[in-house]
């Protein structure tokens, strides 16, 4: 049976509202560079909404996730959020992932030949630690794993470490370009983390981060493995966001030391990562709830058992 703490995981800011998200559509009409200021003109995304009548008054219909808005609300946001406002954006270094994984499959494969390692030219987020002063905060998070990768690092272990060590250089160096870092490795993945102002753009980058991993890994690294004989990998990957609480673990006796992340939304990563076919991202209902229409068209639900990560009828999507 669903209890009200099932029911209520969705993942609330400062003043205590549920975070949510409404796409707009943006028109610029004139620029000041000297000032940076933008004057545009916006409305309802068409792909995301439809307008409704509820008691003789105009309500926008979102059209993924069913839920309805009255028209007075949403003038309210737009005017909240472009109203003279800074607006946050925060793009990744990656233009785009194809042609980026063309370009790393030359330097992957020359470094393979014996050459020395070439870093991409896009400027990646030096890796960074979560800062533990502030305790709670939202977080998205991916989890990645190898699959079958006991049977090949069985089958030549020596083999499996080369090809490791390239996967790993070349996705974490992708967690960069996104402006994320990584929160752990695991021997046959990691699991990364992007913490960013403004959790819409947060959210997006991770969906795309994902698409991403999936891009490099098809389009450069294993393209590179095999033609240096070693074994091609293939990965499941798992997304979602949510509040996170940063803690320190201490043993006082040995003198141990070491930080720690608990988090449902971790937790739920993890858990729909383990449910993912081979190449393939899928994300939870806490990710799908404050992505943009782009990546919304681009979700099939699949079959998840909710109580996997208590919450009972908690929906999973796939991203092609």
């Amino acid at each position: 049976m669903a209890t009200d703490r099932d029911n209520d995981w969705r993942d609330k800011d400062e003043a205590g509202k549920v975070r949510a998200r409404f796409d707009f559509e943006i028109e610029p009409i004139r620029s000041d560079e000297t000032n940076q200021i933008v004057t545009v003109c916006v409305h309802p995304s068409k792909r995301r909404y439809s307008i409704v009548e509820v008691n003789g008054e105009r309500h926008y219909l979102d059209k993924f996730l069913r839920t309805i808005i009255p028209e007075e609300a949403v003038k309210e946001m737009a005017v909240a959020k472009f109203g003279g406002l800074p607006v946050i954006y925060n793009p990744p270094s990656i233009e785009s992932a194809r042609e980026y994984a063309s370009v790393r499959l030359g330097a992957i494969a020359a470094e393979l030949r014996g050459e020395s390692y070439v870093a991409p030219t896009e400027k990646a987020r030096p890796q960074s630690q979560l800062s533990f002063a502030e305790g709670t905060r939202f977080l998205t998070f991916l989890s990645v794993d190898i699959c079958g990768s006991s049977g090949l690092r069985r089958r030549d272990p020596e083999a499996f470490e080369r090809a490791y060590d390239i996967f790993l250089r070349e996705l974490a160096t992708s967690v960069g370009h996104f402006h994320g870092a990584i929160l752990k490795t695991t021997g046959d993945g990691f699991i990364a983390t992007i913490d960013s102002e403004g959790y819409t753009t947060q959210c997006d980058n991770t969906v795309d981060l994902g698409l991403t991993f999936l891009a490099v890994l098809r389009g450069s690294v294993n393209p590179a493995l095999e033609a240096a004989g070693l074994p091609s990998l293939s990965i499941r990957v798992g997304a979602d966001c949510g509040a996170a609480r940063l803690r320190k673990i201490t043993v006082p006796a040995t003198g141990f030391e070491a930080p720690e992340v608990a988090s449902d939304a971790l937790n739920r990563a993890v858990k729909i990562e383990q449910t993912a076919a081979a190449n393939e991202l899928r994300i939870g209902r806490g990710l799908y709830e404050l992505v943009h229409v782009q990546w919304l068209e681009r979700c099939e639900e699949v079959e998840f058992d909710g109580n996997d990560v208590g919450i009972e009828s908690y929906q999973v999507y796939k991203v092609e």
